[in-house]
């Protein structure tokens, strides 16, 4: 497995990378994107849905923007939902 390295010093592993949300992606809450294992829905509600979801299953959560190949990673996810002022379920 390759890995990469990003601009704020993390590795991520596999050959597509986990965007930085903060630097490198315009956020529109209401763009279409694939939460995975949850169809299509927008990004706000996908952000929601991934941190109602149960701790195992959360932190394997990823949302796909359609039509890119840019994936949001369980970090990335939670950021936006502290951004947005969304709280995990416990």
């Amino acid at each position: 497995m390759r890995r990469r390295r990003h601009s704020e010093g993390r590795l991520c592993a596999g050959s597509q990378p986990a965007i930085a949300v903060a630097r490198t992606m315009a956020i529109d809450p209401e763009e279409l994107v694939i939460l995975t294992n949850h169809g299509s829905m927008k990004l706000r509600s996908a952000v929601a849905r991934t941190m109602i979801l149960p701790l195992k299953e959360r932190k394997r959560a990823t949302i796909v923007r359609e039509g890119t190949s840019a994936i949001l990673k369980f970090e990335q996810i939670r950021d936006l939902a502290a951004q947005w002022e969304l709280e995990p379920s416990h």
